[in-house]
């Protein structure tokens, strides 16, 4: 049984200097790196902590903020900000004066900084210039703006060490200024020094040109779709390791990790995703076949069932994209293993063969009130997963694994959908759970040693729902049920409840606010899975809905988004970090629901679907050791879309085309019509 004492956390945010804190009023964090070294850009102009500072991290280790090896106790990131003396005078940084963005020139990620002090502009840049080496260059520009000339003193440090250079600038005079930030090889400290020049950058320059590129005539979605492809990336390790939640959790789940896994693919960097894939089979797998959570291997009534099926679904997907079957000959007992462990007797419902457990899809479990049951997204990525791995079978010519799992696959979406008395559907739709004996599972009910803080909907004397739940909406983005059915629209009318539940600012919660065991507030990746679902259905309003939601947000800039966006009580919990999950479900919003980029064994099925108010979209990426170039635009007054690939005419089958899966180079054109 899981101990209430897992959940707490003793990192408390109010001790010690204010850059501690995760959620700076209106900060926004740039993250950039290679794998080998991180950084991330502090971008704090409201008044709260250091107005913006350098954060240094080693992508091996996963730490707290506080924690970071450019973070000092007394002075936060302070000293990391750049000083400049004029004439013995050094002002301090008007923060007014000071902006943070993404810079395109070099090809690749790089923060610019601006600001202006003492008659000088000021503009930083901060980068990763090659694949190879763990270091973080810092490329200052300065231009005089007075008629004078005059002699600067220009200052920065980590922690208590500094370096400073004095330089002379004509009136009107411009200087460049580079510094290497350099991390030992066991993690631990980071050196620092002046370079004479500019490094060297086609290594990274070259890296990047290879990713998947994408352009709409939205500049939002442009910019939340190359964000969060830059940043994903960026954050991953070169052995595969990544925070679930960076300076928040320092732990590891399968699900967050396969997902991340599949948009890293999706946003044109497989061998970061297969990196990621060969070390959850190889290090987060029992011998069983159970998989690990938070960092841990649970007992059956704790396991995350969704956890099997959603790692052999992204593997299939891995193997469709790249066409790399090595990876299931290599790996092949354990890929048994992981499909085989749900379907154990010891998770049976005896009457329906569905599966049952003490925890939900969103961690609550027994001290919270869940009692035994048999959760909706345990079934069903399971059956999806199965239906993945019959596939992976059938590449590799395992034909009596492929004919079980996929027989098991459909067995159970029968049950899920139909079953008379443990179907997980009514005419609300989808819902959460039942009870062993077939009961709905409408609340529940915390025990009395459940040690939540004051304050959360959970610890409250009111009833607990467990109904709507945004995760019923994945059925939908998975291809699970027809968008047209009545189950999809039923379930999307209840999921509309989550919308501003309790806050005005807009976005989906993830379940009732009355059940959270958090705070109430509004979540970008359970946000992201009912837009998901919305685009499937054709309902663009709502989507637009969410993609101007997450545009409101102070990190838009940044396209960095905390896990959800309310009073995080911590502690005892963590508090609220930059979850790379919403990058994931950024990625594949925009890859899989509105391009529409859908591999199937023998063909690559494409069914593009521009929102009303896009005119066109364009973009190439890397597919089976060639690229896709495709070009997309929007006409009314057709009643089918028109295909052209490698210029010829391609028949449309309804809104999609078929295209044969090869290894060279590939482009398609489509006009498609109007949906409004």
């Amino acid at each position: 049984m899981i101990d209430v004492a897992e959940h707490v956390y003793h990192d408390d945010p109010r001790i010690g200097h204010p850059d501690v804190r995760t959620q700076l009023r209106d900060v926004c964090y740039y993250f950039i790196g290679n794998g080998l070294i991180e950084g991330a850009i502090q971008f704090a102009p409201a008044g709260e902590g250091s107005p913006y500072g350098l954060l240094l991290m080693d992508p091996q280790q996963l730490k707290m903020k506080r924690e970071s090896l450019s973070f000092d106790p007394n002075t936060g990131i302070e000293t990391t900000m750049l000083f400049i003396c004029r004439e013995g005078t050094e002002p301090p940084l008007v923060r007014n004066l000071l902006n943070a963005c993404w810079d395109r020139r070099f090809g690749f990620p790089c923060v610019r900084v601006e600001w202006q002090t003492n008659g000088l502009a000021v503009s930083e840049m901060f980068y990763c210039p090659d694949r190879s080496s763990g270091f973080i260059v810092r490329e200052i520009q300065l231009r005089n703006c007075s008629s004078s000339p005059s002699n600067y003193s220009i200052r920065t440090g980590i922690r208590s060490q500094s370096i400073a250079r004095d330089i002379y600038l004509p009136a009107r005079g411009e200087a460049a200024l580079f510094i290497n930030y350099s991390m030992d090889e066991i993690g631990r400290t980071i050196d620092f020094a002046w370079e004479a020049q500019r490094p060297w950058t086609c290594e990274s320059s070259l890296y990047w040109s290879g990713a998947t590129k994408v352009s709409f005539d939205s500049a939002t979605l442009d910019h939340l779709f190359e964000t969060a492809a830059w940043q994903l990336p960026a954050m991953i390790s070169r052995t595969g390791r990544i925070d679930a939640g960076i300076w928040q959790y320092t732990r590891e789940w399968v699900r967050d990790q396969s997902f991340m896994a599949h948009a890293a693919l999706l946003s044109g960097h497989p061998l970061i995703a297969k990196v990621m894939l060969e070390r959850l089979l190889r290090e987060f797998i029992s011998e069983e076949g159970s998989t690990v959570d938070s960092s841990e291997v649970r007992a059956y009534a704790d396991s995350e069932l969704d956890q099997n099926g959603t790692l052999l679904h992204v593997l299939h997907e891995y193997v469709l994209w790249t066409g790399d079957i090595g990876i299931l000959r290599s790996n092949w007992d354990r890929i048994v293993r992981i499909a085989e462990f749900p379907l154990k007797a010891v998770f049976r419902e005896s009457n329906s063969g569905l599966m049952f457990n003490q925890r939900d899809y969103w961690e609550r479990h027994g001290i919270y009130g869940i009692e035994p049951g048999i959760e909706l997204m345990y079934q069903v990525f399971v059956s999806v997963g199965l239906s993945a791995a019959a596939g992976l079978a059938r590449q590799i010519g395992e034909s009596g694994e492929a004919a079980h799992w996929k027989s098991e696959a459909a067995r159970l979406k029968e049950a899920i959908l139909h079953h008379p008395t443990h179907a997980l559907v009514s005419k609300k739709g989808f819902f959460k759970r039942r009870g062993i004996d077939g009961c709905i599972q409408e609340f529940i009910r915390p025990k009395p040693n459940h040690g939540l803080p004051n304050g959360v909907g959970l610890a409250r004397d009111i009833p607990h729902p467990l109904n709507p739940d945004s995760a019923s909406a994945l059925p939908i983005v998975l291809g699970f049920v027809s968008p047209e059915s009545a189950v999809t629209r039923a379930t999307l009318d209840q999921l509309e409840t989550l919308w501003n539940q309790g806050w005005e600012t807009g976005g989906y919660g993830r379940y009732h606010m009355d059940s959270d065991p958090d705070s109430p507030g509004p979540w970008p990746f359970a946000s992201l899975y009912i837009a998901r679902a919305y685009m499937e259905c054709r309902e663009y309003e709502k989507v637009w809905r969410v993609i101007h939601w997450l545009a409101s947000l102070p990190q838009y800039p940044s396209g960095a988004f905390f896990e959800m966006y309310g009073n995080r009580i911590a502690p005892p919990y963590a508090q609220n970090g930059i979850v790379p999950w919403n990058w994931a479900e950024v990625i594949m919003l925009v890859v899989k629901n509105i391009l529409g980029f859908q591999p199937e064994e023998g063909a690559l099925r494409m069914r593009p679907r521009l929102l009303p108010g896009l005119k066109c979209a364009e973009g190439e990426m890397p597919f089976r050791g060639g690229r896709i170039y495709f070009a997309f635009s929007q006409e009314d007054g057709i009643d089918r879309p028109r295909f052209q690939v490698n210029s010829n005419p391609i028949e449309a089958e309804g809104d999609c085309v078929l295209i044969p899966l090869s290894s060279g180079d590939t482009r398609v054109e489509g006009i498609i019509p109007g949906d409004h």
